[in-house]
């Protein structure tokens, strides 16, 4: 009677799967407009807005903060209705946020009219990236799920990939058919998401997401993922905010240099692809050190070397696998510690990355007014390394990725 169970219970968890790929495209497709683009496609454009729109480096860097709280409010309505309502819905918001700010940033006859543009676009990402988690626990195979999680975040990169060149043509006033053209691809993605995501909540979400808040930022194993979290988001937004201007600045004004740096990062982080398999292979501890040291060192290379474009590509190189191996591992090693309640489990982890990424841009903002980038980008590579410490316990090491 129990091996009959047992044998019932395996065919129902695999009856009705879905592709990993059928998930894992138009997921990585809303991460690419939503953080690639809209997120972080405002750091490559700094100098042209700089140059349109005047105000400091430091200060129009910081204006991404603003995004990034306008995200924390997001996530705690998306966590709120994890389990209550079809992941459709806060996803399909996301894709809105992301294209109204786009469209807005496009048409900024001011200062102000792009900053709400900013702060509305920036919002997206809290609304789009923690439903996935419940839509692949829910929908896709526990052999496949580390594979659609590792598609679906890597989204980003490709995104970037895209903004890289689409920086080279935007020459004078040509960037605002770019964001112009993102807003649209917004609105494509939007449909296309749409069609493939279930139309209503699963019955199997419902009894799990019940979970409070504060049991799950006060369990002690999460608190590890936590602080690896808020790290990846202080180091990135600064890295997304001030490393294009950077290294213009220092390759004496350069408008060529930020667009390559993208495009190299966006090439360079499609390894994030692979953070299943070699979570797999080589377990969450020995990824995430990998990864810290790695865009530790990407830092560095701003810190003590920015000028010259050999050294500018090499840290985007080393960032791009750093900070996409990293923040995907940041999704598959939520998965193991929050397995039973999966949306609202990694909005928690999301908000600690948001609460980094609000601190970063502004903070950092600061000590490049006052000190200079290669101060910031000191800051941010001992902050990396760092990091490191906050290691996985040896029980999530060898999960089932």
């Amino acid at each position: 009677m129990h091996a009959g169970g047992t044998s019932t219970a395996t065919r129902e968890a695999t009856e009705g799967r879905s592709s990993p790929w059928r998930l894992g495209l138009p997921g990585l497709a809303t991460l690419a407009v939503t953080y690639g683009f809209g997120r972080y496609g405002y750091g490559l454009f700094l100098p042209r807005f700089q140059a349109d729109f005047g105000g400091s480096a430091g200060a129009l860097g910081a204006v991404t903060s603003i995004g990034y709280l306008g995200e924390l409010v997001a996530l705690g309505i998306v966590g709120w209705w994890a389990g209550r309502r079809s992941p459709r819905l806060p996803i399909g918001v996301g894709l809105g946020c992301a294209g109204i700010g786009m469209l807005l940033i496009a048409v900024a006859p001011t200062t102000w009219v792009l900053v709400v543009g900013v702060a509305v676009s920036g919002m997206s990402p809290g609304w789009v990236w923690t439903p996935y988690s419940d839509v692949v626990q829910d929908t896709v195979a526990p052999s496949a799920r580390a594979h659609a999680l590792s598609m679906i975040s890597t989204g980003t990169t490709f995104g970037v990939i895209l903004a890289g060149p689409a920086a080279l043509f935007a020459a004078d006033s040509r960037w605002r058919w770019v964001w112009l053209g993102a807003a649209v691809a917004a609105l494509l993605v939007t449909g296309w998401t749409m069609r493939v995501l279930p139309a209503a909540s699963t019955r199997s979400t419902r009894p799990r997401e019940q979970a409070r808040w504060r049991e799950l930022a006060l369990r002690p194993d999460a608190w590890p993922l936590f602080v690896a979290a808020a790290s990846s988001g202080l180091v990135g937004a600064s890295y997304w905010s001030f490393a294009g201007v950077a290294v213009a600045t220092a390759n004496g004004g350069n408008q060529h240099v930020a667009p390559a740096l993208w495009t190299v990062i966006g090439i360079a982080g499609t390894v994030g692809v692979l953070t299943g398999r070699f979570v797999r292979r080589h377990g969450l501890r020995a990824v995430f050190v990998s990864a810290q040291i790695v865009l530790s060192a990407s830092t560095a290379v701003l810190w003590l070397a920015p000028a010259g474009w050999g050294f500018a590509l090499t840290s985007a190189l080393l960032y791009g696998a750093g900070f996409m191996v990293g923040g995907t591992l940041l999704s598959v090693w939520s998965s193991t510690v929050f397995e039973d309640h999966p949306t609202r489990g990694f909005s928690v982890v999301v908000l600690f990355i948001t609460l980094g990424a609000v601190a970063g841009p502004a903070a950092l903002g600061l000590v490049v007014d006052h000190a200079g980038f290669a101060t910031a980008f000191a800051v941010a590579t001992l902050l990396a390394l760092a990091t490191s410490v906050a290691l996985p316990r040896r029980s999530q090491d060898n999960c089932d990725a």
